[in-house]
C-alpha cells in the first residue's frame, strides 16, 4: 500500500525535524507547507487556492495537520472545508480565545478555574480579582505580553503599550477566518486582541500531551517545565513526570471531561496546568488544540515512538500504533530552552557543519534553532523576560549524565551575538 500523502503546516524551523521523523516511514509522505510562505503568499489567498485545488483533486491528500497556533488555525480552515479530519474550526477557536475557553472551562471543570475576567472589566469592578494578579493576551503565544499585575494603573501602562502588538499579531487569524464570514464567531472577534486577567495560580507547572480520536480521549505524556531562577522563562522542561495515582487520576479525569465540551474530535492537544502536590489541588492554564511540538522529541526519545507519526495517524481516521516504533534505550529527556536575558544582534548560527559534528558525536541529541545571522533577538517571537533562540532535547539514564552532555552540546552550536546598542 502506498504511503498516505500529509499536507503538513509548520513553522521553517520544524521543517528538518519534520523531514528526519519521515525520513524511514513508510506509512505516510508528508507534504510541508510552513507558516511563514503562507504568510509571504496572503493567508486568505493561499487557504481559497488550497481549498480549491483539494476539493478539485479529493485524492490529493490523505489528511491535513498543523502543528503551532498559526498552522492549526489553517489546517483547520483547510480540512473543514475539504471534508478532512482535524480539529474544527470553532473547537480551534475555542481553545486559542483564552477567554472563551475559560468560560467552557468554568461551566465543566469550575473547581479546576482560575476566577478570570477581561481587563475592561476588571477596570469597572476591580473588586473581581485579588492583586496582585495576571494578565495576557486573550490570544497569544509563548508568554508574550504576559504580566504579574500589582494595580489598575499597571493593568492600564500594559494594555496601552501593548495592545498595538496584539492586534497586529492576531490578523492573519482574523483574515483566516475571512475566507468564510460564518466563521467569524462574534464573541471571539470581539474579544480576541483583549487582555484576559486571572487569579495567580501556584505549584508545578505541566503540560499533559493527548488525542482525540472518534470521540475518544487519550493521554501518552505529561512533562513537568523548570524555570530559570526568579523568573518566568523556562530554563528546560523534564519528560516522563509523574504524581501521585490519584492525583495522576483526577487530572486525567478532569482532562477527559474537558476535552470533548471544547469541541475537540480528531485532534491532538496538550493542556498546560499548575499542580500543588501537598494539597492535591490543580488548575489549568490553558488548553491548545494541537500537539505540543516542542515536546515530539523529547517523549519519542524515552518513549521510542514518535507523536508526529501518531498526529498523522489521527489525521487519516488510523487507530495509532504505539507498538510497531522502535525502542529507546533512555530513561529521561530534558527539554532546554536556549535564551539571553538582553536583547542582541545575532553575529552567528550553527552551520551545517556544525549539525554535523553534533550528529557524529551525539546522535541521540535533537536541536532546534529558531533564529537566523544579522538580526536582533527581538525580531523573533519572545517573552517580556528573555529571548529565546534555540532548543535542546537531551537525553539520558540521569540528571547528571544529561547535565554533562548539556555543558559539551551548548558550546559546539557556536553562537555569538553582540550588543543590541552596538549593531551596525
Amino acid at each position: 500500500m502506498s504511503a498516505a500523502k500529509i499536507l503538513f503546516l509548520c513553522d521553517a524551523s520544524d521543517v528538518d525535524i519534520v523531514e528526519k521523523s519521515f525520513a524511514n516511514n513508510t506509512h505516510y509522505e508528508p507534504v510541508i507547507e510552513t507558516t511563514e510562505r503562507v504568510l509571504d503568499y496572503g493567508v486568505q489567498a493561499y487557504l481559497e487556492r488550497t481549498i480549491e485545488l483539494i476539493n478539485k483533486y479529493p485524492s490529493m491528500y490523505d489528511g491535513v495537520v498543523g502543528t503551532h497556533d498559526s498552522s492549526a488555525v489553517f489546517a483547520s480552515i483547510i480540512a473543514e472545508k475539504t471534508n478532512k479530519r482535524f480539529a474544527g474550526i470553532q473547537s480551534v477557536i475555542n481553545c486559542q480565545n483564552k477567554y472563551i475557553s475559560r468560560r467552557i472551562q468554568r461551566r465543566c471543570v469550575s473547581k479546576h478555574t482560575p476566577v478570570f475576567c477581561l481587563a475592561l472589566d476588571y477596570l469597572r469592578e476591580p473588586s473581581q480579582l485579588n492583586t496582585p494578579f495576571f494578565i495576557k493576551p486573550v490570544r497569544g503565544n509563548i508568554s508574550f505580553a504576559a504580566h504579574t499585575i500589582q494595580n489598575p494603573e499597571q493593568l492600564n501602562y500594559y494594555t496601552g503599550r501593548e495592545s498595538l502588538d496584539i492586534a497586529r499579531y492576531n490578523q492573519y487569524f482574523l483574515d483566516s477566518l475571512s475566507v468564510d464570514p460564518e466563521l467569524l464567531d462574534p464573541l471571539n472577534v470581539l474579544t480576541c486582541n483583549n487582555f484576559l486577567c486571572e487569579d495567580l495560580v501556584e505549584g508545578d507547572q505541566v503540560t499533559v500531551d493527548g488525542y482525540i480520536s472518534a470521540g475518544r480521549v487519550e493521554i501518552f505524556g505529561m512533562t513537568m517545565a523548570v524555570f530559570l531562577p526568579q523568573s518566568n522563562s523556562f530554563s528546560h522542561h523534564v519528560f516522563p513526570c509523574t504524581f501521585e495515582p490519584e492525583l495522576n487520576r483526577r487530572m486525567e479525569r478532569a482532562i477527559q471531561k474537558l476535552i470533548p465540551e471544547l469541541g475537540l474530535d480528531n485532534s491532538f492537544f496538550n493542556v498546560e496546568l499548575r499542580v500543588d502536590q501537598a494539597t492535591g489541588t490543580f488548575f489549568i492554564l490553558e488548553v491548545n488544540s494541537r500537539i505540543a511540538f516542542q515536546f515530539a522529541k523529547t517523549i519519542e526519545s524515552v518513549t521510542g515512538y514518535d507523536p508526529l507519526h501518531l498526529l498523522c495517524d489521527v489525521a487519516t481516521g488510523r487507530t495509532p500504533q504505539y507498538d510497531e516504533e522502535k525502542d529507546s534505550h533512555f530513561s529521561l529527556c530534558f527539554n532546554f530552552e536556549l535564551h539571553s536575558l538582553t536583547d542582541k544582534w545575532i553575529l552567528s548560527t550553527p552551520t551545517q557543519s556544525d549539525f554535523e559534528e553534533l550528529r557524529i558525536r551525539f546522535p541521540e541529541v535533537h536541536i532546534r534553532n529558531l533564529v537566523q545571522e544579522n538580526a536582533f533577538l527581538s525580531n523573533y517571537k519572545h517573552n517580556p523576560e528573555s529571548y529565546r533562540y534555540c532548543i535542546l532535547d537531551i537525553p539520558g539514564n540521569s540528571e547528571q549524565e544529561i547535565m554533562d552532555k548539556y555543558k559539551r552540546v551548548v558550546p559546539m552550536l557556536n553562537y555569538e551575538f553582540s550588543e543590541a546598542h552596538e549593531a551596525h
